[in-house]
């Protein structure tokens, strides 16, 4: 039976991911809900939760480029790559509307920059911003290899199930504290030594998928990124540091939160199986931090050298993991967008400060 995230009920909710954010960035680290806590003490806690959002929201807006008109740009910029049946043929009224967006906003990133802003503003959990997010991945191709370093940026949290009050959108409005301390700068994909690939996924992935190691990376060059870095070693998160050459010439000094990444078959209910490329962080052998063991990424391509990420968890959390299961059983639900840059675009983002902390 295909489910939705509305179906889900508090019994199956065994631990509630996104809780006030410590940072991860593109994730966000969250402390785990005890098992019976009440209601009660739940609701109290977001209502102070909002209370400290509400209070610091305003010293954490970002600068971006105001009163310039658009410029002629490379195409690179200007162009979705979108499947063909998306680019032929009849378009429906959204993407329609988001085409129409596009020529308004100039470039790919302002656009992404543009729904970013407006779903800071809609605080609800069922903005249409949402719907013509999903129908640019909808549309989009997945990559069936990934390699190199890409940088990371979010466009919007959603939050699901128990996060939700009364349909506000808690997690989207902590975003701009949380962001000031996020020293999460990105992803790498590097290639996988057979047999390490094996021994992490007992034997289940063998590599005749191009198989990537993957990782997030952090940067601790400003003080506040130090803090947050220091914090998830006192977490005991994994890290490793990056190397000389890694951090002499990108803007990173350690890595953790790895993954294994390839090509699979969604399990996103919303994404109606199609394919994508998928950072997978359940493998216990991976030891990843709670909540994240739960988590399991997919990307799609939306303009060249530019991808969209949905951050999907299991909102079934009694089951162990089991890639040879139906991902139903486990109700992933999508909690939130980021983006990953190659440098062309980075560059742009900095420029329009768009997920910039200034």
């Amino acid at each position: 039976m295909k489910h939705t995230c509305r179906m889900a009920t508090q019994r199956t909710m065994k631990i509630i991911p996104p809780h006030p954010p410590l940072l991860k960035g593109g994730h966000i680290i969250f402390p785990l809900w005890k098992r019976g806590i009440q209601g009660d003490f739940q609701m109290k806690t977001n209502t102070l939760i909002l209370c400290l959002v509400a209070i610091f929201l305003s010293s954490c807006a970002v600068a971006g480029r105001q009163g310039e008109g658009l410029r002629p740009q490379p195409e690179k910029f200007t162009q979705f790559t979108f499947k063909k049946e998306c680019v032929e043929g009849p378009k429906d009224q959204l993407l329609a509307e988001i085409e129409r967006d596009l020529k308004q906003r100039g470039t790919v990133l302002d656009l992404m920059k543009f729904y970013s802003d407006e779903l800071q503003k809609d605080i609800g959990t069922k903005s249409p911003y949402f719907d013509k997010l999903q129908k640019i991945f909808d549309c989009s191709m997945a990559p069936k290899e990934m390699d190199g370093y890409l940088h990371g940026a979010v466009i919007a949290f959603q939050s699901q199930e128990l996060m939700k009050i009364f349909d506000v959108n808690v997690l989207n409005l902590a975003w701009p504290l949380a962001r000031v301390f996020s020293p999460w700068t990105g992803k790498t994909f590097e290639t996988c030594d057979p047999q390490k690939l094996k021994d992490i996924t007992d034997g289940f992935e063998t590599g005749e998928v191009p198989t990537n190691w993957g990782s997030n990376t952090y940067s601790t060059r400003t003080f506040r990124q130090k803090v947050a870095v220091d914090t998830m070693k006192a977490l005991h998160v994994g890290l490793e540091p990056a190397t000389a050459e890694e951090i002499r010439t990108r803007d990173y000094d350690v890595k953790g939160f790895f993954f294994i990444g390839r090509e699979g078959r969604s399990v996103n209910p919303d994404n109606k199986g199609r394919m994508v490329y998928q950072f997978n962080y359940r493998w216990p052998k991976l030891k990843t931090f709670p909540p994240d063991n739960y988590c399991i990424d997919e990307i799609v391509q939306i303009a060249g050298g530019l991808y969209m990420g949905q951050l999907l968890y299991a909102t079934d959390m009694s089951r162990a993991y089991d890639p040879k299961l139906d991902p139903d059983l486990y109700r992933y639900c999508n909690f939130g967008y980021f983006l990953l840059l190659d440098e062309d675009w980075e560059k742009m983002r900095v420029e329009i400060g768009f997920d910039v902390v200034r």
